[in-house]
């Protein structure tokens, strides 16, 4: 008779997610580009927010791979192009709301996803080697990049669907750590749909790992690679040492 493997208990705990709410949030900031200021700063907010509150500290280095974006040399080039593109898309909201809600949507889903991730890191140890952690950032972004469709993303159209005044719970936050009924609300919705949410949190955690542990097997694989070692050769004879005479002298 095998044992099954036990559901995560995961028991929500708001500091952990508050900067990834606002973060998701931040599209639907009426003002076209500071909402994605907004977004950007408590995206960054995220890594040293959730070690702090598992009694660790981040090194910048550690930070700065956690907080990388996606971007290659073409996107650098599209940028301008991306940028007069959002820019039209948030001036125009009125127009095009269907869309702006879709993004909050997925935008929360993804935040949330990542604060899980980030936080279960920091429980694990994953980012205290500054040899291991880069790994441990690739597994994360990994991971993130192939989320599709999740219960979470039920949840998120919920909790969109029921804000109001944005910027301001935004601002409140940022200068004074200070909630409004907004984010009060929002709290009370996740607390109550997270432990239906156990399971899931469950295979992303497994899903991490794994990815982890491939990116590991691969690094070592790598490393056979560049350094296979040197065969062994026959040891040269001893040189006759200055003292003793060598052999067979007559």
């Amino acid at each position: 008779m095998t044992s099954e493997k036990p559901v995560r208990d995961e028991k929500f705990e708001w500091p952990i997610y508050v900067d990834a709410t606002l973060a998701g949030l931040a599209v639907l900031i009426p003002i076209p580009l500071l909402d994605v200021l907004f977004e950007w700063l408590f995206k960054r907010r995220m890594p040293q927010a959730i070690a702090r509150r598992n009694g660790r500290t981040l090194s910048p280095e550690t930070v700065s791979q956690l907080n990388r974006s996606q971007f290659s040399c073409m996107g650098c080039l599209l940028w301008p192009l991306e940028l007069v593109w959002l820019l039209l898309k948030r001036t125009f909201r009125t127009i095009l709301y269907f869309l702006t809600i879709k993004d909050a949507t997925d935008n929360l889903s993804y935040y949330w996803h990542r604060a899980f991730l980030l936080d279960l890191m920091m429980k694990r140890g994953d980012l205290e080697n500054r040899a291991d952690a880069p790994l441990a950032a690739e597994a994360l972004h990994q991971v993130l990049d192939s989320l599709t469709t999740s219960p979470l993303t039920q949840l998120a159209q919920q909790v969109v669907a029921n804000v109001r005044h944005i910027l301001r719970s935004s601002w409140r936050w940022l200068r004074r750590k200070q909630e409004d009924e907004m984010m009060a609300n929002t709290r009370t919705q996740m607390a109550n749909a997270w432990r239906d949410l156990s399971g899931y949190f469950d295979q992303v955690a497994s899903r991490y790992e794994q990815q982890l542990e491939q990116l590991h097997i691969a690094r070592l694989q790598n490393s056979l690679v560049v350094d296979p070692g040197t065969p062994e050769t026959a040891a040269p004879p001893p040189s006759p040492s200055p003292h003793t005479p060598p052999d067979n002298q007559t």
